[in-house]
């Protein structure tokens, strides 16, 4: 884990050289504690950014989630609220400092680099060792070239800590009536049926058997579609290369690539969107 504070150097002229030392130690110090809570060893600290290592990629997202949660509820200093940008990679990695300059610490470093304040971005490499709850609450998001020497391409996907940020992502879209809460979402493939609420608040639709709704089409990817439920409403994430539309009963059309939607009422989801029948792709939802 590469992990480093947003807007750090900004602080020194907002609030002086002592204050800003003291609030960024105390990020760093908090960022600390939360990665050791989950098993993590930090291995460098330099300037604003910590570099962490963790035997199981669950312990780093699950460590990532919580130094974003524990900055969001914090109250704004010096009228700016404070962030870190969190990349992760999963290889092999030497001990102490000589970890930045491995390939693994590298790759972390870029990946954070590219984030977002407040946001998790893990290489391809550490999105397959994670469970399934985790990759459920992943999307893609780039093949970027990491290496301007080798032009090494590697796989970008955001771990998104809270369900309850999903109306940040760019592009997410609000059917009418989103003030409509419901204790569940009832989705229907074929003879299958899921659901989604408060028990099971996140789940997976795609291709592959490892998924909680599986759409045995070519169009449909291995991993197509995430559905997360949190406090009486169910937001739906895209994940896939061919996108997905939703058909509301009133005929609206949502189309959806690599986006959100928060679901209300009921209607169908087509993954793929096939360019024949799209009955045979369908997948029926109601809000209850």
């Amino acid at each position: 884990m590469s992990a480093d504070i947003v807007g750090s150097t900004a602080l020194y002229e907002s609030l002086g050289d002592a204050e800003a030392r003291e609030m960024i130690a105390g990020i760093l110090d908090a960022a600390r504690r939360t990665c050791l809570e989950h098993h993590g060893e930090v291995l460098a600290e330099v300037g604003d950014q910590l570099l962490v290592s963790f035997d199981r990629p669950t312990d780093a997202a699950a460590a990532a989630s919580g130094i974003h949660e524990y900055l969001h509820a914090q109250p704004p200093r010096g009228g700016r609220e404070m962030r870190m940008r969190i990349g992760l990679h999963c290889g092999a990695l030497p001990g102490g400092e000589d970890a930045l300059a491995s390939t693994t610490g590298k790759i972390a470093d870029w990946a954070g680099h590219n984030a977002k304040p407040e946001q998790t971005l893990a290489t391809r490499a550490v999105i397959d060792e994670l469970p399934r709850i985790f990759r459920a609450v992943s999307r893609y998001v780039d093949d970027e070239t990491w290496n301007a020497v080798s032009l090494e391409h590697v796989e970008l996907y955001e771990i998104i800590w809270n369900v309850e940020t999903i109306t940040a992502y760019a592009g997410e879209q609000t059917v009418p009536r989103d003030a409509q809460r419901y204790t569940r979402v009832v989705f229907t493939y074929g003879g299958d049926s899921l659901n989604v609420d408060a028990a099971r608040p996140v789940v997976s639709i795609g291709r592959g058997e490892h998924n909680d709704l599986v759409v045995r089409k070519d169009l449909v990817s291995r991993q197509h579609l995430s559905a997360q439920f949190s406090r009486g409403r169910c937001t739906i994430t895209d994940n896939s290369t061919n996108g997905s539309v939703v058909i509301m009963d009133d005929g609206t059309r949502y189309p959806l690539k690599r986006e959100s939607l928060r679901l209300a009422g009921s209607g169908i989801i087509i993954p793929g969107q096939p360019p024949g029948n799209e009955d045979e792709f369908a997948i029926r939802y109601r809000c209850e």
